[in-house]
């Protein structure tokens, strides 16, 4: 950690995190190696009276948890998932009959406390869950049902909970932005794309449930008009600056960009009023620029050639590692899937929406069949965010790679059949699914942390720091309709590389002039 012992607090949440990202492709420490300075670690604890108790979850089975275990054996791996909660059952003399909401709060405090677990409070959610099942899988589990709360900030309130007035008014509105009615020219232009309109519903819906959590009767929350009304539009955006410290946020400009919107186009409210909600838009504005500063400390860690070069060769170590494992599990299947995905990310990098819903049949397209020709992807503008259409040739490598999944390892997945690249139980992988296993393949395999949408970060901010103001080729790849937002996210991204680049120019000309003296030296 580069510190003091003297100055590190001895508790384990302080380390939790420290472990969570150590990783052997980071730190020059072997897998077993950082298993020992966790075990380390948590021993001292236990020695100086940090953490109190004997070893409360890593104990023996007892003889009944035992019998429990050999009894659940045909539920496969559900058994191991609740193994934690069994051991530490064992520890605590608590027999299976006595398993109740009060000891598995007593096991929720010992991960957090006791344990270097990544997310101590997933992982006990996940136990209980898992207990649950056993309940109905195995007939000889105690036949108690554990309660799983519900952590979440649910605020907002469903629309079909308001009044008929307002829930039919936004009916209609969304038929309008679908464009049901070809020859309605009160409409948008042309058609909202389905997540657009997913988007204004969700933020229609917490303005209006910001008004009854502001102390209103969710019965005179009962128009579009009132909520574009600009004493109700304060106390709308009154409520979101409380819940975040006065901060201004993009999901609270949102909220009021989304008020003037429908306040101009659907209630068509006058200038005066309009020019007001703008204002409201102004004041709330976060005005943020660029890239993130999260996203901007993530992506430092590329300007070392050994993390580069971990996400680079990713896809093709984890596709040859499966193929010489591989036993015709499903696990290896997704293994090569995530591979691949990660390898058309970097070669194409669409948005998530994109990426999760690419056809078989729409968007990979043959110049021939068999495997000589030349593969396109080609999405349509329709189907993109910002309307523009993409296209991108893919490289023999790749082709190889994606035909190896198609034949061996997509008729595992989704019985088969299924037309998507990437397959899920009903249509498509959601973008969420597809974007966590992303994130947890990755990391395991390089200890990078790196989400769906930070490939996008990643393709300009390689080709940037190999070509410095080189903007037009960035915008072009990621599908920008103008490169003023090009600009927006990526200027100043290379002035690293730029910095380099100037110090080598810097440097060549030192060891060129080394041997040269002035005159009159």
């Amino acid at each position: 950690m580069g510190k003091d012992l003297l100055y590190l607090p001895a508790e384990p949440s302080f380390y939790r995190r420290l472990f969570k990202r150590l990783h052997p492709a980071q730190c020059g420490f072997s897998a077993s190696r950082i298993r020992n300075i966790k075990s380390d670690v948590i021993f001292a604890l236990r020695h100086v009276g940090c953490i109190q108790g004997a070893r409360t979850y890593m104990a023996e089975l007892s003889e009944a948890w035992q019998t429990l275990w050999d009894a659940a054996v045909g539920a496969g791996r559900l058994r191991r998932d609740v193994s934690r909660l069994m051991h530490y059952c064992s520890a605590q003399g608590i027999a299976p009959g006595a398993m109740d909401d009060d000891v598995a709060v007593r096991l929720r405090d010992a991960l957090v406390e006791e344990s270097f677990v990544t997310d101590p409070v997933k992982t006990w959610k996940t136990i209980l869950k898992t207990w649950n099942k056993l309940v109905e899988a195995v007939p000889t589990w105690p036949q108690t049902w554990l309660t799983i709360p519900n952590d979440r900030d649910d605020y907002s309130i469903p629309l079909d909970r308001f009044p008929a007035t307002l829930t039919s008014e936004i009916a209609a509105m969304e038929a309008q932005w679908r464009g049901d009615d070809i020859l309605d020219d009160t409409g948008p232009p042309k058609p909202l794309s389905p997540r657009t309109i997913k988007s204004r519903l969700y933020r229609l819906r917490q303005a209006a449930s910001a008004l009854v959590l502001s102390g209103w009767a969710i019965e005179d929350v009962d128009s579009i008009a009132r909520l574009v009304e600009i004493e109700v539009a304060k106390t709308i955006l009154r409520f979101y600056l409380d819940r975040a410290d006065q901060k201004k946020t993009s999901q609270i400009h949102g909220i009021a960009i989304l008020l003037k919107t429908l306040a101009k186009h659907w209630v068509k409210v006058d200038d005066d009023h309009l020019d007001q909600l703008r204002d409201l838009c102004a004041k709330v504005d976060p005005q943020i620029k660029g890239l993130t500063e999260k996203n901007t400390a993530r992506l430092r860690v590329f300007d070392d050639p050994r993390n580069v070069a971990l996400l680079l060769h990713f896809p093709r170590r984890c596709i040859d590692g499966v193929v010489k494992a591989d036993k015709g599990r499903q696990r290896h299947a997704v293994a090569v899937q995530i591979a691949l995905a990660v390898e058309l990310l970097l070669l194409m990098p669409v948005r998530a929406a994109n990426l999760a819903g690419l056809h078989l049949v729409r968007h990979v397209q043959r110049s021939r069949s068999g495997t000589e020709g030349v593969v396109h992807v080609v999405i349509p503008g329709e189907e993109v965010k910002n309307g523009e259409d993409l296209e991108f040739q893919l490289p023999p490598e790749t082709v190889e790679l994606l035909d190896l999944y198609l034949r061996d390892f997509h008729p595992r997945l989704a019985g088969g059949n299924s037309p998507w690249l990437f397959p899920g139980e009903n249509g498509p992988k959601t973008v969420n699914t597809l974007g966590e296993q992303i994130k947890a393949h990755v990391f395991k395999a390089t200890g990078l942390e790196v989400n769906l949408h930070l490939f996008r970060h990643i393709a300009a901010k390689l080709h940037l720091d190999r070509n410095p103001g080189a903007y037009e080729v960035v915008r072009r790849v990621l599908g920008h309709r103008s490169t003023d937002t090009t600009l927006k996210f990526y200027a100043g991204l290379e002035t690293a590389a730029a910095g380099r680049h100037f110090d080598d120019h810097v440097l060549k000309l030192r060891h060129e002039l080394r041997d040269t003296q002035s005159p009159g030296a």
